[in-house]
């Protein structure tokens, strides 16, 4: 997996955090596992509800797909016909050539009328230019682009999953249009358990959460990435991806559980960010949610911590000192991948009194690029931590 960080990662890092403090970024606040917001569970949606034709819509989808299939089904049977088709031309062509030759020879000195003769058995077949344009224009018909992979393919996969990557880089209607083709192939028998297009499907969902603005929407989508990423991770559970979208979507889930569900998803979410490290170890992302989550429990207050400890035999732990290490690790492996991440190593050190390295560090985050909110967000705060030194 490649460590390199796309601005859409970037966006959904915001989910990362613990702590009973809500967290504003990018118009959505960032989940905690311990805070007192009374939270609401999703209500079934409501006939002619926004909820309700999305769910329709996605029905129609799934009709649709089970259409593609069938015609997938019936392309794959005017093949192997294509095929046979292929194999009866090529054996009339030989019996015509022996013919024609057996024919010349014993008639070489008869006349262009006689030769004409030895062609009557096919008096009533196409001549070969009308055979090959018709069998041109059925080969052409049914093939298509000769390099499109088979479909059920490890190359079909491929190429749908590069497709995908490639338009959750762009606008948000790129990222609409990932998840359409993502949608389209979730029913698709040949790709019906892919743990690669499920998490990618989990991505999508947050994506769709984080740009929603009406609850049940947001509810629905938050709740279907747990869902597609969950099933991801009990298909597959040694990519790393997999392991962190799940970590995000439980994140984002938060919003809609009660507080006891948002302690266990934190001892949740410290599990699988550790198991990510694992399979990547050289991802600058995963250091930067591990520093977080590192980050929120350091700053529970005594009362929250009693809390946890009321629920839980063994409340989690960590220190300043162990977010800083992560976020440095980040750091050390990507330099100045992400606004947020030197805003927190300065955090940091201002929390343990280093004021010059906090200076050093905000200094360096006000001078890397501001590509979304998020990252307008962390200059906001750089600025109004700096202004404190």
């Amino acid at each position: 997996m490649s460590s390199l960080m796309s601005a859409a990662d970037k966006s959904t890092l915001k989910y990362i955090g613990i702590g009973l403090t809500v967290i504003v970024g990018g118009g959505v606040a960032t989940y905690a596992f311990l805070h007192y917001r009374q939270s609401q569970p999703c209500r079934p949606p409501a006939p002619g509800s926004d909820e309700e034709l999305l769910r329709q819509v996605l029905e129609l989808k799934q009709e649709v797909v089970v259409l593609k299939n069938n015609l997938s089904n019936a392309v794959t049977e005017l093949r192997k016909e294509l095929g046979g088709i292929q194999s009866l031309v090529g054996q009339k062509r030989t019996r015509r050539s022996r013919s024609t030759h057996t024919t010349w020879s014993s008639t070489s000195n008869r006349t262009a009328g006689s030769y004409q003769t030895a062609y009557s058995d096919y008096d009533d077949d196409f001549s070969d230019d009308e055979f090959d344009i018709a069998l041109d224009h059925l080969e052409n018909n049914i093939n298509g682009n000769a390099n499109q992979p088979a479909p059920g393919s490890k190359e079909e996969l491929d190429a749908i999953c590069a497709k995908v990557d490639a338009l959750y880089d762009g606008s948000e209607e790129d990222q609409e249009e990932a998840m359409r083709i993502l949608q389209d192939n979730e029913l698709n028998v040949n790709h019906k358990n892919s743990w690669q297009l499920l998490w990618r499907l989990s991505r999508s969902h947050v994506g769709a959460y984080d740009i929603r603005t009406a609850y049940d929407e947001r509810c629905l989508h938050a709740t279907t990435a747990v869902e597609h990423s969950k099933q991801a991770l009990e298909l597959f559970e040694e990519s790393a991806d997999v392991h962190k979208w799940y970590v995000i979507s439980l994140g984002a889930n938060t919003d809609f559980v009660g507080t006891k569900e948002k302690i266990e998803i934190g001892y949740e979410l410290k599990e699988h960010i550790d198991r990510a490290l694992e399979l990547a170890p050289d991802d600058p992302t995963l250091y930067f949610m591990k520093g977080r989550w590192c980050w929120g429990v350091y700053m529970l207050t005594w009362i929250e911590r009693k809390l946890a400890a009321t629920l839980f035999a063994t409340p989690p732990s960590a220190t300043v000192q162990d977010a800083l290490e992560a976020f440095n690790k980040a750091e050390e492996i990507q330099p100045g991948f992400y606004k947020s991440n030197q805003y927190y190593i300065a955090k940091c050190y201002y929390e343990v009194s280093d004021y010059s390295s906090a200076r050093r560090w905000l200094e360096s985050a006000l001078q890397l690029p501001c590509n979304n909110k998020d990252d307008r967000d962390a200059h906001r705060d750089s600025s109004e931590l700096l202004a404190k030194l």
